[in-house]
């Protein structure tokens, strides 16, 4: 049963490709359309943030941690006329991204913090297709992007001495102290777009702005710049208007 239906899922694909087999992405067309898949998303300098310098490097060890999350939304599409090369393509898109951080001491406390923030991601980008094909295929990416952060507090603490303190009374305290950021970044993809409509592409991006803001504390954390970054690998689908 389990072998059955992936293969009924992608037998369906193939058909409604066979019978919507009308070539895409034709010079000066317009069209709408949806995406989803994964990314690998990492936050630096966390370490920064909450070890004061002052403390021997010696006496603990730490790790950053990237996350895998998800993505997806819908996109709007226009190649250019007079066979140019270049297409632009909105999207508004959904996702969870962030990032961990890892702290073991010579005491043995181990502890471990989670940013699994949530975002409204809003972007445009410039599609370059430089073997200049008439319908689709390969292409290259780039574009900035506005991600607003509508789960600010998403974080989560767990540690292996909850005796130092409940770890839900620690997290419910780092929420208060450490609120994520709306991020302004720059992506650079590339990707593949089929003549029936499907399209597949990588991306990465690079945020230029501060991911976490930290609040008034009494844990000795500072403000300081953590920027973040990640992959995406997503798989969409092209609709003529």
């Amino acid at each position: 049963m389990n072998s059955i239906l992936p293969m009924t899922i992608i037998a369906c694909l193939l058909f409604a490709a066979t019978l919507d087999a009308q070539d895409r992405y034709e010079h000066g067309d317009y069209y709408y359309g949806f995406k989803a898949g994964v990314n690998y998303a990492s936050i630096n300098e966390i370490k920064t943030t909450i070890i004061r310098p002052f403390f021997p490097e010696d006496t603990y060890t730490t790790a950053e941690k990237s996350r895998f999350g998800y993505s997806g939304g819908l996109f709007f599409y226009y190649r250019f006329e007079n066979e140019s090369a270049l297409a632009i393509q909105p999207e508004v898109t959904y996702g969870t991204q962030g990032g961990g951080f890892e702290y073991t001491d010579i005491n043995d406390l181990e502890y471990t913090i989670n940013f699994k923030y949530q975002y409204l991601h809003v972007g445009t980008f410039l599609k370059v297709y430089p073997f200049n094909e008439y319908k689709g295929g390969f292409h290259l990416a780039i574009g900035p992007q506005l991600s607003f952060n509508i789960e600010n507090d998403k974080l989560t603490y767990k540690s292996n001495m909850p005796d130092l303190g409940p770890d839900l009374q620690i997290q419910q305290n780092l929420r208060d102290v450490l609120k994520g950021e709306t991020i302004f970044a720059v992506g650079l993809g590339a990707g593949y777009e089929f003549p029936f409509g499907m399209n597949v592409e990588a991306r990465y991006y690079y945020g230029l702005s501060d991911v976490i803001e930290t609040q008034a504390n009494g844990y000795n954390f500072i403000e300081n710049t953590n920027r973040s970054q990640a992959f995406q690998l997503t798989l969409g689908w092209a609709i003529p208007f």
